[in-house]
């Protein structure tokens, strides 16, 4: 089973398309993990998350909102009402931002476990870099030119020049208001994955200097840095960071668990009933309004356990030929580029929207199929911008 997950993602990326239903029985090879894009269930993983979030930022520009139904329900139909229950769960997905940088934890310290060797850090900076700042930059400009250009009838509603400078410069996180582009306000969490690149060789000398347990309790420093911060109440975004640092962390820890084969493999049914519940809990927390900073700990650990689960036990439910499977896949290949470019969409969309009917949809199938529709688009701007970033990068690592 592990080998067939190992194949599944390698390669031609319409392996992961039913459609193209290029998928080779003969083909069984299995795929050193010192390449992490080649486990198909952190590409599965990553599908979900990119999924989530999306769907999640849908809401903004394409929905009048569940407030706005339940608030004169007989001006709605019993469709629109029923199906606006739905958009309670995803109303709280934006945490699954979490599972994206647990994820990312693993997959940048997986190759440095299995070798038990430093990375050139020369060339690890350079290439983190080419992966995160060329997609990163493209979609700024095209932020720019929808806000300047094409949406420019109402250009009260968009900022200034110098958030678009601070922006280039990965640095709008940590200065000023922390205001973010409008047409793009997910693109906080861009600055910050390169903030946890910086962290990491601190991090992995602290793990491999030390033991275990010291490594877990710089973890927890940080932690209490960060609560201490943020009880203060200035420097949120720096408190933010470094709570991030542990999450990120946690999924390093699962990068060490997974090379040494110590994930552990509790039961499908005990794993799964405790991811939901806690899940349960956290969402539940989010409509008590309880403070982003303290549920951020609580999606992170929902993370965590996912990863768990789907290295482990949860490996065997997931079959590597079935269709849904290879289009989670797919999504998960083309996940960056679907978290970058669907908020803009969804903008681009909303204005349209409002301009021809001159409000907000009032069904929730609106944005769900706009989640949808951005998935194509995701999937040009991986081909045309995010891939040949990919490629240059890659050429770093290769032997001279």
């Amino acid at each position: 089973m592990r080998n067939a997950w190992l194949s599944l993602s390698c390669l031609d990326w319409r392996r992961y398309l039913p459609i193209f239903n290029l998928m080779n029985s003969n083909e069984n090879k299995a795929i050193s993990v010192a390449k992490p894009s080649n486990l198909a269930v952190v590409d599965v993983m990553r599908g979900i998350a990119a999924l989530g979030v999306a769907w999640f930022h849908s809401r903004s520009d394409l929905w009048i909102g569940f407030k706005a139904i339940n608030a004169d329900r007989a001006a709605y139909s019993i469709f629109d009402r029923a199906l606006s229950y739905l958009s309670l769960p995803v109303s709280q997905m934006g945490g699954m931002v979490m599972l994206f940088f647990v994820l990312s934890g693993f997959c940048i310290h997986l190759p440095t476990a299995r070798r038990k060797v430093a990375p050139s850090w020369r060339i690890y900076f350079a290439r983190r870099f080419l992966r995160i700042y060329p997609p990163y930059l493209a979609i700024i400009l095209i932020c720019l030119l929808l806000a300047k250009g094409i949406l420019n009838s109402n250009p009260g509603e968009f900022e200034e020049w110098d958030t678009y400078a601070l922006s280039v410069l990965m640095i709008q996180d940590w200065t000023g208001n922390g205001s973010q582009i409008s047409l793009d306000p997910s693109l906080w969490t861009v600055p910050v994955e390169m903030a946890l690149y910086i962290f990491y060789p601190v991090s992995l000398f602290i793990r491999w200097r030390f033991k275990l347990s010291v490594s877990i309790a710089y973890a927890l420093f940080l932690a209490a840095v960060s609560f201490a911060l943020f009880t203060v109440g200035n420097h949120q975004s720096l408190a933010s960071l470094l709570s991030f640092v542990v999450i990120w962390n946690s999924g390093a820890w699962l990068a060490e668990a997974y090379q040494g084969d110590k994930i552990p493999r509790l039961a499908n049914l005990h794993c799964l009933s405790l991811i939901i519940a806690l899940t349960g809990l956290v969402m539940l927390a989010g409509y008590l309004d309880v403070n982003a900073y303290y549920l951020t700990y609580g999606w992170g650990l929902i993370a965590f356990l996912l990863m768990i689960w789907s290295l482990g036990s949860g490996s065997s439910m997931l079959s590597p030929g079935h269709w849904l499977t290879r289009f989670m896949v797919f999504l998960g290949t083309i996940s960056y580029s679907l978290y970058l470019i669907h908020y803009p969409l969804f903008k681009f969309l909303g204005n349209m929207w409002g301009q021809i009917f001159g409000s907000k949809p009032e069904s929730f199938l609106i944005p769900s199929l706009a989640t949808m529709a951005a998935i194509p688009i995701a999937f040009l701007f991986f081909v045309i911008i995010e891939k040949p970033s990919h490629e240059i990068s890659k050429k770093l690592a290769r032997p001279s």
